[in-house]
């Protein structure tokens, strides 16, 4: 890769970034027309095209190239300039890679799954530039080209969630998305408007330098990190903004692959791993990080154990899964949160087009308990669904294994034994629910009343066939990938953990959840229990509730005492005053326009000895 010029990695750069974009456009203008079939085609290999040049960048990133490329000015607003800029090291290839390769075999996978679907066009164009706007969040070389792509993201993900507008859950789901994300958002803007108040610039590679080099006041510090840190807490769904994730299901299938499994919920994790020299030096902010991720990841499994809404579960695992991510990127274990991305991308995104064959097979139908006995009609997506739970629950020798597990190590080894514990009983409810899921759907005797289910076409399970291969041996990487990171991020944490022994009782923890749940649901679910555990679980511990009486309520009476009291009573009044009045003056002046000549010259006169008289007082001053 020494042999290209910046020209050529120029033209790299720009078809990873701009193939998504063109085929966003492009499907854009057949938006409201018929399906057209071969807008899902040309979006794919314009996704293959930005892969391709996605993996050249990738290998070159492995032999040592470090890049930071300039398109042009953005920005000049006196003072303030920000360039259209790209860089390209471990993290951002790696990103990269991620990124397009889950689009490319989503969008592949989509061809299939929204086949009869009027919207088809709507569909390819809203996740084309999805795509766009997640490789621009990670491609771009400073604060301000990550925020637009970061909106971007939300913006998009708004329009996928609410794909299917006419249903009320839908529309309300993509609000409420919407709403989440741009609370944390205005966090985010303000810690990046603070960042070029402190430091003079947004480009990542200049404020880092003179974090290391100035001395800067640690309360500004704290004040970057926590604000930075609420944007990250927005996207990536981490409590207490995390109500949106699991509602956001109404969306495509594959779109719940996309944005909940592989790309927009990781950027929280890409944040506070791309702004590792800050947090590195702001250890209790990134303790309260790791803290925090332990909670959800205990929190996100525990709503998983009881629920029975297929999407739902995957849904509470990818909550639960980020949290172990921010545990490893909070205790300065930066490559370990970034190797738990790149793995959880793979098999997260095959549960989830799981999810969407065997929704084909139920006739959308997504009650677990309502199904069983589809192992024999599905068996290819039973194969695939059991490499994913498997991944998922760190079993040797799948991708979790080597991810999941490290990040426990990092933990005790590091001292956090509290961290670890927690992060222990997540590793049990993982697997518990994982299994009931792959039981209840697969191997209970039949419930449904499906005449015939019948497998994904299959273009959907070729699209799935990489992902389950990657989910088997992505975790073999494991050396190799933590020397290619730390070539750009050194980890600050350092550990001495019996790592054998620590493996052997995340394995027993694990494979007894599994066995139990195994047996317990082997004959099929019994009546749902009522006990207040359960209660509190099923309801996601009241907590939309208590948002409901606290926060959405009162506002909306505030809303509705603004509207009938300010302003239809004293906005709208005044404005119609203002009608009103002239009105008023009109009538009260209409016998100037009466038609009549010699009124018209008298007032004509008149008006001449009005300006006369102000010419004279005018001379006289």
């Amino acid at each position: 890769m020494y042999f290209l010029s910046d020209s050529h990695y120029i033209l790299l750069m720009c078809l990873v970034l701009f193939s998504p974009l063109f085929g966003a456009i492009y499907a854009g203008f057949w938006g409201s027309k018929a399906k057209a079939g071969h807008i899902g085609v040309f979006n794919s290999l314009l996704l293959l095209i930005s892969f391709g040049a996605g993996v050249i960048l990738f290998i070159a990133a492995t032999h040592g190239v470090r890049l930071e490329l300039t398109l042009m000015d953005w920005l000049v607003l006196g003072d303030f300039n920000s360039h259209f800029s790209f860089m390209l090291d471990s993290v951002s290839a790696t990103m990269i890679l991620v990124v397009s390769l889950v689009s490319l075999l989503v969008h592949v996978y989509s061809i299939g799954y929204m086949e009869n679907d009027s919207g088809y066009n709507r569909y390819f164009s809203y996740l084309s530039g999805f795509v766009f706007s997640m490789l621009l969040l990670v491609m771009s070389d400073n604060f301000l080209g990550l925020f637009i792509g970061w909106e971007g993201v939300g913006l998009c993900s708004y329009l996928l969630i609410g794909f299917w507008y006419h249903k009320n859950s839908a529309n309300n789901a993509s609000i409420e998305a919407f709403i989440i994300n741009r609370i944390a958002d205005l966090g985010m803007l303000l810690g990046i408007i603070m960042i070029y108040w402190v430091f003079g610039t947004l480009k990542y590679t200049e404020v880092f330098e003179m974090l290391q080099n100035m001395q800067i006041p640690q309360y500004d510090l704290y004040i970057i990190g926590i604000l930075l840190f609420i944007g990250a807490m927005g996207k990536s769904a981490q409590f207490p903004l995390h109500t949106w994730l699991a509602n956001a299901m109404e969306g495509p299938t594959p779109v719940s692959a996309l944005i909940h499994a592989a790309t927009m919920v990781t950027a929280g994790v890409y944040l506070v791993i791309r702004a590792n020299p800050l947090y590195s030096i702001l250890p209790d902010l990134g303790y309260f990080i790791a803290c925090l991720g332990a909670f959800v990841a205990v929190f996100g499994a525990s709503m998983a154990l009881v629920h029975c809404d297929l999407k739902r579960i995957i849904a509470y695992s990818t909550l639960s899964q980020l949290g172990y991510m921010f545990v490893a990127a909070g205790i300065g274990a930066y490559w370990v949160a970034l190797f738990h991305l790149f793995t959880h991308a793979f098999f997260k995104s095959l549960l989830f087009l799981g999810a969407g064959n065997i929704m084909h097979a139920m006739e959308d139908k997504l009650d677990i308990t309502k199904m069983g006995a589809l192992k024999t009609p599905l068996k290819v997506t039973c194969v695939m669904m059991i490499i994913a739970s498997a991944a998922l629950c760190g079993i040797y020798p799948f991708a979790g294994f080597f991810s999941k597990d490290k990040i426990l190590e990092v933990a005790f080894g590091g001292g956090h034994y509290i961290l670890w514990l927690l992060l222990l009983i997540g590793a049990g409810m993982t697997a518990f629910y994982s299994f009931r899921l792959i039981v209840l759907v697969f191997f209970t005797p039949k419930i449904h009343t499906i005449a015939h289910p019948h497998e994904a076409r299959p273009l959907m399970l070729y699209a799935m066939a990489p992902l389950a291969l990657l989910a088997i041996i992505a975790g073999f990487f494991e050396e190799n990938f933590a020397h290619f990171i730390t070539q750009s991020i050194v980890s600050i944490q350092s550990f001495h953990a019996p790592v054998g022994i620590l493996i052997a009782i995340t394995t027993i923890i694990t494979l007894i959840s599994i066995i139990y749940a195994i047996f317990k649901y082997k004959n099929g679910f019994k009546a749902k229990q009522s006990g207040f555990l359960h209660r509190l679980l099923s309801n996601q511990y009241y907590i939309p509730e208590l948002y409901k009486k606290v926060l959405i309520t009162p506002y909306g009476y505030l809303c509705e005492f603004l509207w009938k009291k300010v302003e239809i009573k004293i906005i709208d009044a005044s404005v119609d005053s203002i009608g009103k009045l002239l009105i008023w003056l009109s009538k009260l002046l209409q016998f100037i326009q009466n038609g009549n000549l010699t009124s018209s010259l008298r007032l004509m006169s008149f008006g001449i000895f009005v300006m006369l008289v102000f010419a004279i007082i005018g001379f006289w001053r």
